[in-house]
């Protein structure tokens, strides 16, 4: 099977940790036999190298025209961005890449979209152009942000009914297809995996004599976006909170982002106690998680966050909140604790409940009962298939 992948959640030279579960899954839909094309549009606008540093859009102007990754072809199109007018983002962006997509016809059996908006949308409109079918792969934040907005929304709701399938890494999202127009029949779940091989059960003291942490201390993992929609502020301030009860418990903050200078500016008043380490890569990502307590992720919306997924296969309880697919991953007091969203006072009460808990990491992992990138991969492989055949006269 040819599969041409369009998507901008996808690793590149400027920020090579950007998602990563789309470079595992389908590095494993190509170790699977299958032939892989990736296009990852960068956006630009007119003069963007003048202003490295200020802007995303910027930064990202370094990126090569094309690339590798995990022996994965990797195109990289630019597609103009226009910040505030959200519901032409995917006009744009499909006018912007059409070219390099027409360039690739005849490498094509089926266009795989992960995100919805503007990608999913774009590729709907290439494929039509094209005369191949789309599967359209959600995550989360585009449901359950994106979807929410007028323009984006708008638009999702006239592409679905067209997707030949629409791909969903938890059932929450599956519902939230078909209320946007998707029908039910054409709506898969597709677990994201894990890579059993890097998360996986250790010793926490080992881990975190590895990392320079004393291995009496009891460090408290967030993975993640440094902004405000991650819940940062609020972990912080619960975290202050209970730091005086519990004397031998750190904080360590996993990632960057927006609100980086804001976090570092806050976690000055606790000195020592909240650590802040940048962004990382996977096998140091998989080190914090085995030395961790447990993870917290007390984000206002989530998908189904693939940091639970490997803090849950590296054993270890998690602490997040109550949004998303999180719900059908932590299943209960043996695998950790959930709390409302934006409430300080519920975080704190979660922290606190896990603090006083002992966990059993083999029965994390086998309570979880996640399958490898591989296992993933062979799922979607149904999909992309069952789009092809179903297009077919």
């Amino acid at each position: 099977m040819k599969v041409l992948v369009l998507t901008r959640i996808f690793p590149n030279r400027v920020e090579p940790t950007f998602g990563p579960y789309n470079l595992k899954q389908l590095a494993a839909l190509r170790d699977n036999g299958h032939e892989v094309h990736v296009v990852c549009p960068v956006p630009w606008f007119p003069g963007a190298g003048l202003f490295s540093g200020k802007t995303r859009a910027a930064n990202l102007s370094a990126v090569p025209r094309r690339d590798s990754f995990e022996a994965l072809d990797v195109r990289h199109p630019r597609f103009l961005h226009v910040p505030r007018l959200l519901g032409a983002h995917a006009p744009l962006y499909a006018a912007s890449v059409a070219p390099t997509v027409a360039s690739l016809r005849g490498k094509a059996e089926v266009i795989l979209s992960p995100f919805a908006y503007p990608d999913g949308v774009a590729s709907i409109l290439l494929g039509e152009a094209l005369g191949v079918p789309v599967v359209i792969k959600l995550h989360g934040g585009d449901m359950n942000v994106g979807a929410k907005l007028p323009g984006p929304g708008r638009w999702i709701r006239w592409a679905f009914p067209k997707a030949a399938r629409i791909v969903a890494v938890s059932d929450p999202l599956a519902d939230a297809a078909v209320r946007f127009g998707a029908p039910q029949s054409r709506v898969d779940v597709v677990q994201d995996g894990v890579d059993d091989r890097v998360f996986r059960v250790r010793d926490a003291a080992e881990v975190r004599a590895k990392l320079g942490v004393d291995p009496s201390r009891r460090p408290l993992v967030f993975v993640g976006r440094l902004e405000k929609r991650k819940g940062v502020f609020e972990l912080l301030e619960a975290f202050e909170r209970l730091a005086p009860r519990h004397p031998d418990v750190d904080l360590v903050l996993v990632g960057d982002g927006d609100d980086t200078a804001r976090c570092r500016e806050r976690a000055e008043r606790l000195g020592a106690r909240v650590r802040l380490t940048g962004n990382l890569g996977m096998h140091e990502v998989a080190d914090w998680l085995a030395a961790s307590t447990f993870l917290t992720l007390p984000s206002y919306a989530e998908g189904t966050p693939n940091v639970v997924i490997e803090a849950l296969a590296s054993g270890r309880p998690v602490v997040a909140s109550r949004v998303g697919g999180i719900p059908d991953m932590v299943l209960g007091p043996r695998m950790g604790e959930l709390h409302a969203p934006e409430d300080v006072a519920s975080l704190e009460a979660a922290l606190e409940a896990a603090l006083a808990r002992s966990f059993d990491a083999h029965e994390i992992v086998r309570l979880t009962g996640r399958g490898t990138w591989h296992d993933s991969a062979r799922r979607l492989a149904e999909s992309l298939t069952a789009a092809i055949e179903e297009r077919r006269p």
